[in-house]
């Protein structure tokens, strides 16, 4: 995944709904959001990929640039065990967002996360993510409000949570 516009800025990207025209590229961005940045990407059909493919009645919101090229995307899921539960035992959403790496860095995870928040907001209390220790993404989640809760996934895995209201 080549990004067309490196000069990008966040007022050039267009946030959407993604359709079923989006479906090879939702799987793209769960392929980038399994691995940090040096590791190869694993393949589409590995079970971590397809664990953190948008649930049925999810629908990810798509970044594209002003081309109408997806550049990024944001979606919740559940993984298996789930990375947090509420007070109630009830699974917190867990967020997948990936960025095309030629585009990281313009502010465009950012504007998707944001969007993603005021959405879930309407619906939960809390989201969750886990996180590689070593992913500059951490930086992005704790300026946005996550905060480390504990352990997440892997021994270099951590886990964040967000409050939505």
């Amino acid at each position: 995944m080549v990004c067309h516009n490196l000069a990008m800025a966040p007022q050039r990207v267009v946030l959407r709904a993604a359709t079923s025209d989006d479906d090879a590229f939702v799987v793209e961005m769960a392929r980038h959001a399994c691995v940090i940045e040096d590791r190869p990407l694993p393949y589409p059909d590995d079970d971590e990929v397809r664990e953190m493919l948008p649930p049925a009645g999810v629908v990810p919101i798509i970044a594209e640039d002003q081309s109408g090229t997806p550049v990024g995307a944001v979606w919740t899921y559940h993984s298996d065990p789930p990375l947090r539960c509420d007070a109630a035992g009830v699974p917190v959403p867990e967020l997948c967002i990936a960025v095309a790496p030629g585009c990281r860095g313009a502010g465009i995870g950012g504007m998707l996360l944001d969007a993603l928040v005021v959405d879930l907001g309407r619906r939960y209390d809390t989201m969750c993510t886990n996180v590689h220790i070593r992913n500059p993404a951490k930086r992005l989640y704790e300026r946005k409000g996550f905060r480390v809760v504990g352990q997440g996934n892997g021994p270099l895995g951590l886990a964040l949570v967000k409050d939505l209201r």
